[in-house]
């Protein structure tokens, strides 16, 4: 599963840190998979990136720093093609109007708030990673699941089960509700009791379908029309 990667680019250490632990917490408390990293300065950051330890979803930069400041990397970034995504983190509101030129997702203002920090990073992690992954709440936790490694998900005894590569993982949930979360177009029913991912679909009959895995399942007869006409579109996007 890929994870949501984010940058912290601020010559504080003390800001450094708590911006760190914020962004830990928000990703843990929200079950996103995610890694954080930390630079002290624009330099350090541009030396990760040409070394290769990127690329970044996110970079969270702090605009007023030594030496090349966030708003001044975030130019050169742009001018050499780099469209990864920036939050600039800063104590003066003036830059905003600046900034736009390298087309930033937000500007937050120091101290940062958590509440809109989390704003942020979630609206940024759904509008861009949602695709790639679906949340399930399972008691007090939250279980992230690759849309890519999920073959089916079944509707058995009022929950639903997830059927993975390498697992099941049993939610108590409709699979009407499960259907409410997937991407469009990347799945349907093939029976009233299974939703399938066209990603793992290798054949279609009449009365069955077989995936990729060799695993089959049943198709009910009122399903194949509609699930043969939405696999093809699928696959020919």
């Amino acid at each position: 599963m890929e994870p949501y990667r984010l940058a912290i680019c601020e010559d504080d250490p003390r800001e450094r840190q708590s911006l760190e632990s914020l962004c830990r917490e928000i990703l843990q408390k929200r079950g996103i998979p995610g890694e954080v990293a930390s630079y002290p300065s624009t330099e350090a950051l541009n030396a990760s990136l040409q070394e290769g330890r990127g690329p970044f979803d996110l970079l969270l930069l702090d605009i007023q720093m030594a030496g090349i400041n966030g708003m001044e990397f975030a130019k050169r970034l742009r001018d050499r093609g780099d469209e990864v995504r920036i939050l600039f983190i800063t104590g003066a509101a003036e830059y905003a109007l600046e900034g736009y030129q390298v087309n930033p997702i937000h500007y937050l203002l120091k101290p940062v708030n958590q509440r809109d920090l989390e704003r942020v990073l979630v609206g940024d992690w759904e509008r861009n990673h949602r695709s790639k992954t679906l949340l399930f709440r399972q008691g007090t936790k939250w279980v992230a699941l690759a849309v890519e490694d999920i073959l089916y998900i079944e509707s058995l005894n009022r929950n639903v089960v997830v059927h993975t590569d390498k697992a099941q993982h049993t939610f108590s949930m409709t699979l009407t509700e499960v259907e409410a979360m997937v991407p469009g177009g990347g799945f349907a029913k093939c029976h009233n009791s299974f939703l399938v991912n066209f990603r793992r679909v290798e054949e279609i009959g009449r009365t069955s379908l077989r995936l990729r895995s060799g695993e089959e399942l049943p198709m009910g007869r009122r399903f194949y029309r509609d699930f043969q006409t939405t696999f093809v579109r699928f696959i020919n996007q």
